[in-house]
């Protein structure tokens, strides 16, 4: 084992190899990547499997989930723990990015190249703070919501469960954007967004409502 263990990353696609560049960079083993429908037999020199390996998790192996659509990592999420008991997810921030002392990330959370999580905000469980991706001070991220790459968030922000906020977007401070909401790329968001809304624009505009994300 690496000086941080073996480690497995659910999935095999762009996203699974930002997490596993930045576990590389904290120094886990990666020993390799689950995916039941990719047709890539290794990723990154490394073997993709169907599933999760039995003896994995005996000789204390970790698994992080590197799934980019937030409805589909909870769902993941929920599969696996109830097969796996227990079941828990390491923290990955990448030694590049900038974390606040007065901050916290939740379990299973991942925070890539560059990016910035400011003084007293708090980012939930099972959340993306991606690659460039600002996050100022004192926002809130619940469990399970994204910042693509290059995204800027103000101070005082709130944003809920399961959100995703696209590449390049800006939200202005003091914003708060409901659960199961979705700002498209490039948007600037300067009001309040409710919940399960689809949004996008400069200043952004609500074009779709009632979204449902996929399970």
């Amino acid at each position: 084992m690496g000086p941080r263990g073996d480690l497995l990353i659910y999935g095999a696609g762009g996203h699974a190899v930002s997490v596993a560049e930045t576990a590389l960079a904290l120094g886990y083993t990666i020993v390799g990547f689950i995916d039941d429908v990719s047709a890539l037999p290794t990723l990154l020199g490394r073997p993709v499997h169907a599933r999760i390996p039995q003896e994995h998790f005996v000789r204390g192996g970790q698994l992080a989930l590197a799934v980019g659509d937030n409805a589909r990592r909870e769902t993941l999420y929920s599969t696996l723990a109830s097969s796996w008991p227990g079941l828990r997810l390491p923290v990955l921030i990448h030694p590049s990015s900038s974390v606040s002392s007065l901050a916290t990330v939740g379990e299973g959370s991942v925070v890539l190249q560059g990016a910035v999580v400011g003084a007293g905000s708090m980012v939930g469980a099972l959340c993306i703070v991606n690659s460039g991706a600002v996050l100022d001070h004192e926002c809130t991220m619940a469990d399970l919501a994204s910042l693509a790459p290059n995204t800027a968030v103000g101070g005082r922000v709130r944003i809920g469960r399961r959100s995703a906020i696209c590449i390049g977007a800006t939200v202005k401070h003091g914003v708060v954007i409901g659960e199961d909401t979705i700002v498209g790329a490039q948007s600037y968001v300067n009001r309040d967004l409710e919940n399960r809304v689809v949004a996008y624009g400069c200043p952004a505009r609500v074009i779709r409502a009632g979204h449902i994300p996929p399970h």
